[in-house]
């Protein structure tokens, strides 16, 4: 089989496909497949192609994902869409995935664990917004709800403590004002029970 063409990576720069006349394609960083001397128009054995598949190209998907993982925690999709950003194939994707978890590089029950603990401290808001952040980022619903059980929030008390935080300089409270709590509490994911109660609890008594 040959190589019938190098073709580049529109999102990636530093990638790069190869594509052979029985229509395989397989991504690799350009500055590999040039140490590798892949060229259009070279000629490859069957043997050469599964190494080139089972070892090059696994071993460059994996340290990519090592390295995005470098910096900070990252979900098992925010990795794979990385991944597939440079032009891996899923099943490499999917080798590369379960190899980090194996390891502890992904753990989305502990990311979503730290996830909720970050934002309860910074910004706190509703767990039906922080299930909804978490299911954004790919985790399973039941991992969201595993890690949401850990803290066992007091969504009653995550508000009230807000609307201290945030209106405890006014004296007076007309209608205006407790409307732009109410709009402020809605933006953190509390239902309308949630927001009423709290705002109930939080105004002075007449």
């Amino acid at each position: 089989m040959k190589i019938i063409g190098i073709e580049k990576n529109e999102k990636v720069s530093s990638m790069a496909a190869v594509i052979l006349d029985n229509n395989i394609t397989f991504s690799l960083p350009k500055k590999r497949i040039e140490l590798l001397e892949l060229k259009e128009g070279k000629s490859i054995t069957e043997e050469v192609l599964k190494y080139l598949l089972d070892t090059e190209v696994y071993a460059a998907a994996r340290s990519a994902g090592v390295s995005f993982l470098a910096t900070k925690l990252r979900t098992a999709y925010e990795v794979s869409q990385k991944l597939s950003d440079m032009g891996y194939e899923e099943t490499t994707i999917e080798k590369v995935i379960d190899s980090l978890k194996e390891i502890n590089y992904i753990d989305d029950f502990n990311y979503a664990c730290k996830y909720i603990s970050e934002k309860s401290k910074l910004k706190p808001k509703s767990a039906k917004l922080l299930s909804m952040e978490l299911s954004q980022k790919g985790i399973k619903d039941d991992i969201i709800s595993s890690a949401l059980e850990e803290f066992e929030l007091d969504e009653g008390e995550v508000a009230l403590q807000l609307l201290r935080k945030r209106y405890s300089k006014y004296t007076s409270f007309d209608e205006k004002i407790i409307q732009k709590m109410k709009t402020f509490l809605m933006s953190r994911g509390f239902s309308y029970s949630q927001i009423s109660k709290a705002v109930s609890e939080f105004l002075p008594d007449d």
